[in-house]
């Protein structure tokens, strides 16, 4: 049997295969909000209070059981059927149902201070990234999700970074599995960081226009599935000297490659949700699936995408056979499984 000839014909039977399903992902409806932040005393809002955003008007919120009691959530991301989140005044990853509220304790992942931070998932589904600012840098800890096992540490010297979002796999335009933030200046501007934590740099970075309004504190950060940025940001404007007014959060979405802000409206028009975490709802509940590579709950073109690009990097995430190698027998257990479909 010629291995190379075979295993050319069962990619063309993953190809075909894909042919048979959606093309990529659907527009999101609805993304889930967290109230972070009591600064502004904002009236009728806990912390901790959930809500589900409709992105098509964002003064349209339904809201959910409060996820703590005395809990400042810093930043979340879609886990499974519920949301992995970070408390900051406990330092600790914690699983959220929405439905339900309340939390379950992962682990303390400890190395924080208490301030603006974020997090997100990584494309594998257990990778997580989790942003504060201490003191004149901003320190990254990078930990699994599943156990609460700190993986490692970076501190880099740049403006606070107060959200994060994972590119993911399948974006028409940016590479996969790259991290982003929004870094806030202390003039109240915003700027659309992507973050090397390899090199511990910021590799990138542009101004947000369009917010109009001061940033401050905590803001949400979130890729859609169909590769959609978008972000909440919170604010204030100075009415007079050291008179202060509250600008509830607003939702945009941010062109990654010029920077462009586009605000879709202010998150319940009554100026009660400020400093908010963002998670965009895919609307479909992640059961377990283990040809879906992209972890959005379907079986299509870009979960196949996904497996032949770790194929052919060498990426042991395609070892299906777990054999502890690449070859026909992964290809083949990964043909099964895609063609017996996610339960």
């Amino acid at each position: 049997m010629n291995l190379k000839v075979t295993t050319r014909a069962l990619i063309g039977s993953l190809v075909a295969c894909a042919s048979t399903v959606a093309a990529g992902p659907t527009a999101p409806t609805h993304a889930y909000i967290i109230e972070g932040s009591g600064f502004f005393g904002a009236p009728g809002i806990e912390l901790a209070s959930i809500g589900r955003v409709n992105l098509s008007d964002p003064s349209d919120v339904e809201r959910f059981p409060i996820a703590g009691e005395f809990l400042r959530y810093g930043g979340a991301d879609t886990a499974g059927d519920g949301l992995i989140a970070f408390e900051n005044t406990t330092n600790s990853l914690r699983v959220i149902d929405p439905s339900l509220g309340g939390n379950t304790l992962v682990d303390s992942i400890g190395y924080m201070d208490s301030g603006v931070a974020g997090l997100s998932l990584g494309n594998d589904g257990r990778t997580t990234f989790i942003t504060t600012t201490v003191g004149a840098f901003v320190r990254f800890v990078v930990a699994d999700a599943v156990t609460g096992e700190v993986l490692s540490v970076h501190n880099i010297l740049t403006n606070p970074i107060s959200s994060l979002a994972v590119v993911p796999v399948g974006h028409p335009t940016l590479t996969a599995g790259d991290l982003y933030g929004l870094a806030l200046t202390f003039g109240g501007g915003v700027r659309l960081v992507r973050i090397d934590l390899d090199t511990n740099s910021i590799a990138s970075e542009l101004f947000v226009s369009g917010v109009g309004f001061s940033a401050q504190f905590e803001t949400g950060l979130n890729f859609a599935p169909d590769g959609t940025l978008y972000a909440t940001i919170q604010g204030y404007d100075e009415v007079s000297p050291d008179v202060f007014v509250e600008i509830s959060s607003h939702l945009f979405t941010i062109n990654p490659a010029t920077g462009v802000g586009t605000d879709l409206g202010v998150i319940e028009s009554d100026q009660t949700w400020d400093a908010v975490t963002l998670v965009v709802d895919t609307g479909v509940v992640i059961t377990e699936c283990i040809a879906d590579l992209t972890g959005d709950g379907t079986l299509d073109f870009f979960d196949i995408a996904a497996f032949l690009t770790a194929f052919a990097s060498g990426d042991m995430i395609a070892d299906f056979f777990d054999d502890g190698s690449l070859d026909f027998f992964d290809i083949s257990t990964f043909l099964t499984l895609f063609s017996d479909g996610c339960p």
